[in-house]
């Protein structure tokens, strides 16, 4: 009989509230549920206060070892994952997840290869990539000088990851692009993932609250002027008055202070709420008692972990079709109310009409649902163990069509 195996994941991890913990969560707690799997070790960033440790059971266990934005991640990383002995190690990355400066985020990044080398296989999940985002949308806007170190950057970057044990991506957009240029790369498309799988019967829309819900970590692309505008414009509509709005989430790390200016901006508003960071436990109730989930966005960087939440719990995702989302609707079949980009009135106007067609609304989340349900995360688990113990797999692209992504 082979022997359980004792796997170490790199992630950020509640209570800790960077980028990606969420997600981090759910490959621990779905690794740990597997019966082949002897040990968790999650190999998680350093909190900045003191919080209990979230319980996942008796083969989780959770070593705080990295900080964003320190330049002594990469050795602190590769001694803990060769301290641990473990079988193989999976790497929950977007390209900022070590840090927001050149220098911090690319050594952070070369802990995958640095570890394949000294001998554990190495997988990645790749959130996104520098080629697939739109730096006039970040931090970098107006930029030119860092805009091209970071391009640069991101060439050997890329390289680096693609010599590990195997990459995946969550969009076909990035998988194409990659193996463009990389056709002998070991990458593979692998859909986000629903978290909570779960077939209970959702409340239907027409007995939920008049609840407009949005959530993320906001003050870059991801903001809330839009978003307040076309509320405003929405109750100034007769029959709107017990409209409400909830905003969910925190600042980015780039633009702290963000979310109490535009607090202090609403005044004594009682119809809009900002509930602050949502805790695992209270995501469907954050997402199932609201009819429609806002995304105000100027641009996309990787498949949204939010998107999928609002299609598992079934409540009316609006969007701009711009970037990343056009991909998710192509690849999985989600789709939403559409709006232009940062233009309130039309927000305002999409949102009106799906709220007066609450029978339609109600059959785009039914098929938000059943698409969502199709990509189960414990089928991303199981890609990802299979693909660390079974070295046949792994020098070799995944054939992207269809459900195959996951079978390969």
């Amino acid at each position: 009989m082979t022997r359980p195996l004792r796997i170490a994941l790199v992630s950020a991890f509640p209570p800790g509230k960077q980028s990606l913990n969420e997600y981090g969560y759910h490959l621990a707690k779905g690794l740990a549920e597997r019966s082949d799997v002897e040990e968790v070790v999650v190999i998680a960033d350093k909190l900045v206060h003191d919080m209990p440790e979230l319980d996942l059971g008796p083969k989780v266990r959770v070593e705080r070892v990295w900080s964003f934005n320190s330049l002594s991640n990469l050795p602190k990383l590769i001694a803990s994952i060769r301290g641990a002995k473990v079988d193989g190690v999976i790497w929950n990355l977007q390209m900022a997840t070590f840090g927001d400066s050149e220098a911090t985020a690319a050594l952070g990044l070369l802990g995958p290869m640095g570890a394949r080398i000294a001998g554990t296989p190495s997988g990645v999940i790749a959130h996104n990539m520098v080629d697939g985002v739109d730096l006039d949308q970040t931090v970098l806007k107006g930029q030119r000088l860092r805009q091209v170190a970071v391009r640069l950057g991101s060439r050997v970057i890329t390289r680096a990851l693609l010599s590990t044990t195997y990459l995946t991506v969550t969009l076909r957009s990035y998988y194409d692009g990659l193996l463009a240029k990389h056709p002998r790369a070991p990458v593979h498309l692998v859909p986000h993932g629903t978290f909570d799988a779960r077939t209970d019967d959702l409340t239907p829309l027409a007995q939920r609250p008049r609840r407009i819900v949005t959530m993320g970590k906001f003050g870059t692309y991801k903001r809330l002027e839009t978003l307040l505008e076309a509320f405003d414009i929405l109750r100034a509509t007769p029959g709107n008055d017990d409209l409400e709005l909830m905003i969910g989430g925190s600042d980015h790390p780039n633009t702290l202070g963000y979310l109490d200016s535009v607090a202090a901006k609403r005044g004594d508003d009682t119809s809009v709420t900002f509930a602050g960071y949502i805790a695992e436990e209270s995501i469907p109730a954050f997402f199932g008692d609201a009819l429609l989930s806002v995304f105000d966005y100027s641009a996309t960087t990787g498949s949204s972990g939010v998107l999928h939440q609002t299609a598992c719990y079934g409540t009316v995702p609006v969007f701009p079709r711009i970037g990343d989302f056009v991909d998710v609707c192509e690849d999985e079949g989600i789709t939403g109310v559409n709006y232009a980009a940062q233009n309130a009135r039309d927000m305002a106007r999409q949102m009106q009409a799906a709220l007066d067609d609450l029978t339609r609304s109600q059959d785009m989340v039914n098929t938000n649902r059943d698409a969502a349900l199709r990509f189960p995360f414990d089928a991303v688990v199981d890609f990802h163990i299979r693909h660390l113990t079974d070295p046949s797999r792994v020098r070799r692209a995944s054939d992207p069509s269809g459900q195959r992504r996951l079978s390969a």
